[in-house]
C-alpha cells in the first residue's frame, strides 16, 4: 500500500462552520472532489438542508459558498487499504488549528463520522461536534436521520 494525500481545503472568507471528514475515497480521489461517491449520502444532506440541488461540482462548491460552509479532512495523508475509516494508518494530520486562526469566522467543526472526530481530538482536541458519517457504509442511519441530526447542527 502506498501512501494517499487527501484534498486541499474548501474555505470561504465568511464561513461559519468546518465540515471535517476523515479521508477522500478512492472514488472521490479518482473524480477530485469531496464526497464524489454516489453512495455517499454528504450532498444529498446538504441539499434537503438547504433545498438546493446541486449536480456538479461547480453547482456543490456554490451551495458549500453560499450556506458559508468549509469543507476539509483530519488527514492530510495516511496508508488506506481500500476507502475503510478502519483501515486508516501512519497518518499526517492536516493543520486545522492554522485553517481556524486563518479563518477566524469559523464557529464550529462538525466532524462527518466517529473516525473523523477521533482523530481531532488525538490530534488538536478541539471543540467539535460529531455525527453520524454520511458514508452508505453507516446503514444504520437512514438519509432522513441523517438529515434531521446534521439539519439541528448547521441551522
Amino acid at each position: 500500500m502506498s501512501r494517499i494525500i487527501g484534498f486541499d481545503y474548501i474555505v470561504h472568507k465568511d464561513d461559519h462552520i468546518l465540515i471535517l471528514g476523515s479521508m477522500p475515497s478512492v472514488v472521490s480521489l479518482e473524480q477530485g472532489m469531496y464526497y464524489a461517491n454516489a453512495s455517499n449520502r454528504f450532498w444529498k444532506v446538504l441539499e434537503e438542508i438547504y433545498h438546493m440541488p446541486v449536480q456538479t461540482k461547480e453547482e456543490k462548491l456554490e451551495l458549500l459558498k453560499e450556506q458559508k460552509i468549509a469543507l476539509w479532512d483530519i488527514c492530510h495523508s495516511c496508508i488506506r487499504k481500500g476507502s475503510s475509516d478502519s483501515s486508516i494508518k501512519e497518518i499526517i494530520a492536516n493543520d486545522i488549528p492554522q485553517l481556524l486562526k486563518d479563518n477566524p469566522s469559523i464557529e464550529k467543526i462538525i466532524c462527518n463520522g466517529k473516525t473523523s472526530y477521533q482523530l481531532l481530538q488525538k490530534y488538536y482536541a478541539l471543540p467539535s461536534v460529531c455525527c453520524p458519517s454520511t458514508s452508505s457504509a453507516n446503514a444504520k442511519f437512514k438519509l432522513e436521520d441523517l438529515v434531521k441530526i446534521y439539519k439541528g447542527e448547521l441551522l
